[in-house]
């Protein structure tokens, strides 16, 4: 494969390491965006201080994308910088640590299209003083980044929407007791059985306090800034099995024990787990009204997250690949299928349960779900080798679930060559009441919002405080608020696989995105006009695919557009399901009432 630069040499024919060191030596502060730093830096706050490589703490180090300036994204008169001789200078430049490079991986069959010429070129990672960062993204010829890392998105303040949001305190003005004191609790569910490790977090005036229950279903929570009668609220998330709880200024006493009962699932869904079941975003989406033959089979979907829980027993059949991009050796050697966080077991099972009549079944189920494992310890970096995965294996839908700060260049690009490729690109809005994240703010990706129903939670859960007074479907409240989402889907109280072998209940724009990338793989195993067979994988498919996805939603009366974008999307009228098919319900046996069995608070 040919290298950026054509074999061109940068300045007048000289040698190409030499004149990139006296370019980055002697070009004013001024970065190719006219800032005079690298881009991907958020006002110098993602400086990596504490970063380490054998020589202890060094501050003012940090870890970041260095790549050639495609030609045509260069200025007048200046001359593109050959790939091999700008990781020569990084070689042996003494303040840069090669970490790896990244080079444009060759597509397989149709979508070889992308290729020779991808938007995206050969990258080095490396590590560096931020000065030095700053000297070279000084070179209009280079492209410099901060490799930031990979996370979820952020959130808004706790209890935001629900009259009492309470502000994340900065711990350096936190004022700390000289002796903190304790409270104790004891998680049990309505059945009487202990709930263990569910996770505990206790909310006063100052910083939170996190802790999770043991076997016997026992927390301890040290308050170093707060003291019981301060307290504003309890937030109670099991692992699985339970409902989530939010108290407000629960009564405490130091020392002595509290018992919080959290209510199980079966007593929402009768049967439960033995029993089929499906929440209430099948009907949202109509998805009920489809045939039950549509299972997305032959599509290839990958969902970059933080792994899958294959031992499930409704993911271990339907999760046969993956990858762990967080590792530089055996990422293919079964760690993919550690999930340590439970949000790409989540998604897994919106998208991909299998049909075994018992707990749920996901809405692409017989449809080819890689898990690439980006969480905990991803970068930016590693997104690009992900995307990258998706192009040599031919994969359909690439479901893009982790974030970072600050718009990459690098990142717009290899999701061009991953568009170039026939592939679809769908990310969640962002969990923030807010901007959208990247990369779901970024051209190109479509981005999905969230919706909350009435009455499909109990009257002690989170949301439940925050319903509106009308039924039916509105915007859950932490989805984005400013304009930029696409669609929406169902996102919160959606029950879904989780760790070990039972079920949740899971929020999230990311749940969302969950129902928009099933439905389009259902769209391009069975729509008349997208299957591969009709349509091969171009840029092309991936466009009509988006079209069909927006163009086919239902508005959401009286939401703010900026917050719904289309509205929520319709199964029937975007696969072209006749009229006449949609009369009979051919999951009803399986789903519970739309509306929830809860009333509105």
């Amino acid at each position: 494969m040919s290298e950026q630069g054509g074999g061109v040499k940068p300045g007048n024919g000289g040698n190409g390491k030499a004149h990139a060191q006296k370019a980055a030596a002697t070009q004013p502060s001024e970065a190719a965006d006219g800032t005079g730093e690298p881009t991907g830096r958020l006002d110098g706050k993602a400086q990596a201080f504490g970063y380490t490589q054998g020589r202890g703490v060094r501050a003012g180090w940090g870890r970041y994308l260095v790549a050639p300036r495609p030609a045509g994204m260069l200025g007048g008169g200046v001359p593109p910088i050959e790939t091999a001789a700008l990781f020569a200078m990084l070689e042996e430049d003494p303040d840069v640590e090669p970490v790896a490079q990244l080079r444009p991986s060759r597509p397989r069959g149709l979508g070889a299209i992308a290729e020779p010429h991808p938007a995206c070129p050969p990258v080095a990672v490396v590590a560096m003083p931020d000065l030095r960062a700053r000297a070279l993204a000084a070179n209009p010829q280079v492209v410099v980044e901060i490799d930031q890392p990979l996370t979820y998105t952020p959130t808004p303040p706790i209890g935001a929407g629900m009259g009492t949001a309470v502000p994340v305190v900065d711990p350096m003005l936190a004022i700390t007791l000289e002796e903190p004191g304790t409270v104790r609790l004891r998680v049990v569910g309505g059945d009487g059985q202990a709930v263990a490790g569910a996770h505990v977090w206790a909310i006063g005036s100052s910083i939170p306090v996190h802790g999770v229950t043991g076997r016997d279903g026992r927390v301890s929570l040290t308050l170093a800034a707060d003291t019981p009668d301060t307290l504003q609220g309890l937030y109670v998330r099991p692992v699985s099995g339970y409902w989530p709880l939010r108290t407000g200024r629960p009564d405490l006493t130091e020392g002595a024990e509290a018992v919080v009962e959290v209510q199980t699932l079966a007593e929402t869904f009768e049967g439960s787990p033995g029993k089929a079941l499906t929440g209430w975003g099948t009907q949202a989406m109509r998805l009920h009204q489809i045939p039950p033959t549509y299972r997305g089979h032959g599509i290839k979907v990958a969902l970059i997250d933080s792994g899958v829980n294959t031992a499930h027993p409704d993911l271990k059949e339907s999760v046969q690949h993956g990858h762990d991009l967080t590792t530089t050796v055996g990422g293919g050697d079964g760690t993919w299928k550690v999930d340590t966080t439970g949000h790409g077991t989540w998604c897994a099972g919106v998208i991909a349960a299998a049909d075994s009549r018992t707990g749920i079944t996901g809405i692409a189920s017989e449809a080819e779900l890689h898990a690439l494992k980006l969480f905990p310890g991803g970068h930016v970096s590693d997104l690009l080798r992900a995307v990258d995965y998706c192009v040599t294996h031919d994969i359909d839908i690439a479901q893009i679930n982790l974030a970072y700060p600050a718009p990459s260049q690098l990142m717009a690009w290899k999701l061009l060559d991953a568009h170039a490729a026939g592939i679809t690109i769908i990310a969640p809005a962002g969990d923030t009441a807010g901007p959208l994240t990247q990369p779901a703010a970024t051209p190109g990706v479509l981005a999905v919002g969230a919706l909350a129903h009435t009455g499909t939670y109990p009257p002690y859960s989170p949301y439940a405080a925050v319903q509106p007074p009308w039924p039916g479907p509105y915007p859950a409240p932490f989805t984005p608020t400013w304009p930029g989402v696409d669609l929406v889907a169902p996102g919160a109280a959606v029950i879904t696989t989780a760790l070990g072998d039972g079920y949740t209940p899971a929020d999230g724009t990311a749940i969302a995105a969950a129902h928009v990338t099933g439905l389009a793989a259902l769209l391009l195993a069975h729509h008349d006009h997208l299957r591969t067979q009709v349509m091969p994988r171009t840029p092309a498919r991936a466009e009509f695919l988006y079209t069909l996805l927006r163009t086919a939603c239902q508005p959401l009366p009286g939401a703010d557009p900026a917050r719904v974008g289309a509205g929520i999307a319709d199964a029937p009228t975007a696969l072209g399901i006749p009229h006449a098919w949609q009369q009979q319900d051919y999951r009803a046996e399986q789903t519970h009432a739309a509306a929830g069995p809860y009333p509105r608070a």
